[in-house]
């Protein structure tokens, strides 16, 4: 397998997983209550005061996201082994 294959077959396979993520977050919001609305925006503002509560601090929010982001590509990787 080439490079570029390789690397067509990894993009692909990021925009499927993202494509599945949308759709299940748009089934989520569509049955959302307004409990649910509440414990979400709950946790939105938690991970707000996580990066100390000043919306000026982007560089706190880029950090949580980053961590957010590497934690769920460990769960991707271990779906995928896996899966095989």
């Amino acid at each position: 397998m080439s490079g570029n294959s390789m690397l067509r077959e990894i993009v692909e396979g990021y925009a499927r997983a993202d494509l599945f993520i949308q759709r299940e977050r748009r089934a989520a919001l569509a049955g959302l209550t307004s409990e649910g609305a509440w414990a979400a925006f709950r946790a939105l503002w938690r991970s707000w005061a996580q990066t100390g509560g000043t919306a000026s601090d982007l560089d706190s929010l880029d950090a949580l996201r980053i961590d957010r982001l590497i934690e769920l590509r460990r769960r991707l990787d271990r779906l995928a082994a896996n899966r095989g």
